[in-house]
C-alpha cells in the first residue's frame, strides 16, 4: 500500500483473477426430466411466497426453472447461465440429485445466494437464502431494477 505497483504485480492478480471461480451445483442432468411442484415458504426468510408454483423444464445444456408468473431463471448444468428476468442478472447451476433438484441462485450485483431445492416426488420445493438481505427476503425485489432499498420509496 505504501509503494507504486508494478506492472508485473499487476499481471500476477490478472492471473488470479482470471482464476477464480465458483464451482458449479454437483448433480447429474437427466435430459427430459421436468417437474412440477409448490414452494413451502414457512421456512424463515423464503425467498419467494407461500405456494409459488415451481416448474422445471429441460433445455439445451440445462434447465428454464419458473416461478409462477413471477419470474423465469435460466439454469446451466455444469456450468453457470446467467438471465436477468426482472432486470438485474443472475447466475445459475443446478442438477438431479435422485429424485430432488438444486439449483443455486447467485445475484450478481449482490453478495447473496438463494439455494432452491425441489423434490420431484413429493411435488415440494424451498428457496433459501445463504444470508437474507438486508432489503428483506424477496427475491423478486433483490432482481428489479433498479434495486430499491427503501420500500417507502416508489
Amino acid at each position: 500500500m505504501d509503494h507504486a505497483g508494478s506492472a508485473q504485480d499487476d499481471e500476477i492478480l490478472a492471473v488470479r483473477l482470471q482464476q477464480l471461480s465458483l464451482s458449479p451445483v454437483p448433480g447429474s442432468a437427466d435430459p427430459g426430466r421436468s417437474a412440477r411442484a409448490t414452494l413451502d415458504a414457512s421456512v424463515e426468510g423464503s425467498a419467494l411466497p407461500d405456494g409459488t408454483t415451481v416448474i422445471i423444464d429441460p433445455v439445451d445444456g440445462g434447465w428454464l426453472v419458473r416461478f409462477g408468473s413471477l419470474l423465469d431463471v435460466e439454469v446451466g448444468h455444469g456450468d453457470w447461465r446467467e438471465s436477468s428476468p426482472l432486470g438485474r442478472p443472475v447466475v445459475s447451476a443446478g442438477g438431479w440429485r435422485g429424485s430432488t433438484f438444486v439449483a443455486d441462485l447467485y445475484v450478481v450485483t449482490t453478495p447473496h445466494r438463494v439455494q432452491l431445492v425441489v423434490d420431484a416426488e413429493a411435488r415440494t420445493a424451498a428457496a433459501t437464502w445463504s444470508t437474507v438481505p438486508l432489503t428483506g427476503p424477496s427475491l423478486e425485489l433483490q432482481l428489479r431494477s433498479p434495486l430499491l432499498t427503501r420500500p417507502d420509496v416508489g
